[in-house]
């Protein structure tokens, strides 16, 4: 009976059930690859991007409806059964009409009970939108996945706590975006003969 608790404990795990149409793209930085509505996850910090991907087209005429992604940051105990108070939307005007606001929350799958959880809409992109990276953007907004953020004093933070930070193993995704914003802040924070020195090196290195 002890081997059996414990066999359980280590395989249990969380699903998140995606409500179409939504689809997943991104789970902890990486590509979801899968078209599983449910997303298997281990007890600890998350975080999903989705976006929604209406289809309420008839023999009359065709009519896709889509939204910005929405990113969910969330913890979990590892054994839980999760999912989203999507409304259901019969038609393209009512798909529409919730996308104004987009408004969801992550609750359990049984009691209904909803979880805490920070969700939010990645900002809007004007023109075609073809292959967008989300992570790429999550990183420009310094919203990825336990992404380092450099404190005002120089300090170094992940998930809102400071304090010494391994970077190599913090960051999640292009390593070169953040070491370009690392470049950014010690520019802006110094002077101008600093920084014209700084400039005349880059043009050196050309």
């Amino acid at each position: 009976m002890l081997t059996l608790f414990i066999c359980t404990s280590v395989l249990a795990e969380t699903t998140v059930t995606i409500p179409r149409p939504y689809a997943t793209y991104l789970v902890d930085g990486k590509s979801y690859k899968a078209n599983d509505v449910d997303v298997k996850l281990s007890a600890g910090e998350h975080q999903l991007v989705i976006c929604f991907e209406g289809n309420y087209s008839t023999h009359r005429s065709i009519e896709l409806v889509s939204g910005e992604p929405l990113v969910i940051n969330f913890k979990t105990d590892g054994q839980e059964h999760l999912t989203f108070d999507l409304p259901l939307l019969r038609d393209a005007p009512q798909a529409r009409a919730f996308l104004k606001t987009q408004k969801l929350q992550l609750i359990d799958h049984n009691s209904k009970a909803v979880k805490t959880a920070d969700i939010f809409e990645l900002p809007k992109k004007e023109g075609l939108q073809i292959g967008r990276d989300y992570q790429e953007e999550l990183l420009a907004l310094g919203k990825a996945f336990q992404q380092p953020v450099i404190n005002d004093d120089g300090s170094v933070s992940v998930n809102g706590k400071s304090g010494p930070v391994n970077l190599k193993d913090a960051v999640s995704g292009d390593k070169n975006l953040q070491s370009l914003e690392m470049l950014k802040y010690w520019y802006n924070r110094a002077d101008p003969q600093a920084r014209k020195a700084f400039q005349h090196w880059i043009i050196t290195q050309q």
